[in-house]
């Protein structure tokens, strides 16, 4: 069921933008500029999403968060790329924590 929703979301976000993409080439609106500053909120949207149908991995849906939020913040100018490359010792903690708690989760079964 959870990839029954996760293909009707696709394809609902994939004719969205679709026609969004469209009307921007017909004129009718002007996304272009807006999907420049905003694309990386998908990817903030994907991984709470991704969070929320399975809570249990969560290093993928953590470092979807992380990338779109620290781009989205970029983007909307309250932070500089240079700061954010000073955040990488972050992937290096989050692969020590996945490593950790998969590790964890396997000797159960």
């Amino acid at each position: 069921m959870a990839s029954g929703s996760r293909i009707a979301f696709s394809g609902v976000m994939l004719v969205v933008f679709g026609c969004l993409f469209l009307a921007d080439q017909l004129g009718a609106i002007h996304f272009g500029a807006v999907f420049h500053t905003w694309w990386p909120a998908i990817l903030v949207i994907a991984g709470l999403l991704s969070l929320i149908e399975k809570p249990a991995s969560i290093f993928g849906p953590l470092v979807m968060l992380t990338v779109g939020a620290a781009l989205l913040l970029r983007n909307l100018g309250y932070i500089k790329l240079e700061s954010v490359w000073k955040l990488w010792p972050v992937i290096l903690i989050a692969l020590g924590l996945n490593s950790l708690f998969a590790s964890k989760g396997g000797g159960k079964g």
